[in-house]
């Protein structure tokens, strides 16, 4: 068995717009940069064989490649008991529709996917159940965080896996928007701050 999402890894221009949101909160878990990631899709858990027919379908999507910029930050959950802090996006509708079509194409395979309503968003930080804190001013003084643009032209299948430091992810897959991507190599990836097979 294997758990899996989809999403998009992220620059390293991009993490860095994200070093100083990234703390002054107490009882935050603070994710590294190689934690870092834009979801599209939360598949779960399935059994291995079950992940090669996903990337069979997943390499059929096509999409026009796009802008990503991260503006803003907000939190899930209520001060009382936060969920998580996050960094948004400028302009989700691209987002929106990658995810639709990704969700589209999996339930073609009865493979079951989180329908919950999509918030493109980077999660910066995470909270364990019952923790109390204080936000201070951090919402405020992070509201004008503002990334460089980057361009998304393929995005990824990512296996995840608890650790003793937190969730370790690894690209376990990466699938082309257009026919000219298929041009990159391995090396191109050595640019994004995850890790991968």
């Amino acid at each position: 068995m294997i758990r899996l999402f989809v999403g998009i890894e992220l620059l390293p221009s991009l993490l860095g717009s994200l070093g100083l949101a990234r703390g002054g909160v107490e009882g935050a878990r603070w994710q590294s940069d190689e934690q870092l990631h834009l979801t599209l899709a939360f598949i779960g858990t399935v059994p291995v064989h079950t992940m090669r027919e996903i990337e069979d379908e997943l390499s059929r999507i096509r999409f026009n490649p796009f802008e990503l910029t991260l503006e803003g930050v907000g939190m899930f959950g209520t001060t009382d008991q936060p969920k998580a802090l996050w960094a948004g996006v400028a302009d989700g509708t691209p987002l929106l529709h990658l995810h639709e079509k990704i969700l589209n194409t999996l339930e073609q395979i009865d493979v079951t996917v989180d329908r919950r309503r999509y918030k493109p968003h980077v999660t910066l930080a995470r909270f364990a159940r019952g923790t109390k804190t204080c936000f201070g001013d951090w919402v405020t003084s992070n509201g004008t965080l503002k990334s460089p643009p980057q361009i998304v032209d393929h995005f990824s299948l990512f296996s995840s896996t608890q650790t003793s430091e937190g969730p370790s992810y690894i690209a376990e897959a990466r699938f082309a928007g257009s026919e000219e991507w298929q041009d990159h190599t391995e090396d191109d990836f050595a640019l994004f701050g995850g890790h991968s097979k």
